[in-house]
């Protein structure tokens, strides 16, 4: 239990601002208090992508079709048992990646974390724009790009920009949500590349 709490106060985020760790900041001459676990975002579980599931659907068939051709071809009894039995935990894996994986569940997944990404690059879209108008060129650091976002909230906590790239009459921008295989590019000249439906 804690005694002599005046309040509380949350800090989350990444402190890209202030620039130091929020928890560690003194208040007059006691610092901040962090409990881990309280009021942080949650970015959701990362998702395997989808093509390891076809690789190992796709190895473990193998592996289960050659120790059984394996079996059938060994004459020692013990042996071509212990070969078959083997063949079983392959086959075991490839049913369960193809008969119990929710594919739809994780594509419905990817797609919400991957238009959270988007979200963020229409908010970086809409900052370039009116940067833009303003001083005449687009902004090419990632750090000033996070300032001029900060009072809109555009920055999501659960999304980081890959790469930005920026010229005089152009931009480009990916990004990618902590939990996703996939990233989402933004050009300024076509908007997301994130397939609807």
């Amino acid at each position: 239990m804690i005694n002599n709490v005046t309040g509380i106060i949350l800090a989350g985020g990444k402190s890209s601002r202030i620039g130091v760790n929020k928890a560690l900041l003194k208040i007059g001459l006691t610092g901040l208090l962090l409990i881990p676990g309280v009021a942080q975002a949650s970015c959701g579980e990362e998702i395997i992508p989808l093509n390891i599931y076809e690789n190992i659907s796709l190895y473990s068939l193998i592996a289960g079709f050659v120790l059984v051709f394996a079996a059938i071809f060994q004459e020692k009894k013990k042996i071509k048992l212990g070969l078959g039995m083997a063949a079983v935990l392959p086959f075991l894996v490839w049913g369960y990646v193809n008969f119990l994986v929710d594919y739809d569940k994780i594509r419905k997944t990817i797609f919400n974390y991957n238009a959270q990404a988007e979200a963020t690059l229409a908010n970086i879209a809409e900052a370039q724009e009116r940067y833009q108008s303003e001083q005449g060129n687009f902004i090419t650091d990632l750090k000033v790009l996070e300032s001029h976002l900060a009072g809109a909230h555009g920055m999501d906590e659960c999304v980081k920009i890959v790469e930005l790239n920026a010229s005089f009459g152009h931009w480009s921008a990916v990004a990618q949500h902590y939990s996703s295989p996939d990233t989402v590019r933004w050009d300024s000249t076509s908007g997301s590349s994130l397939k609807k439906g």
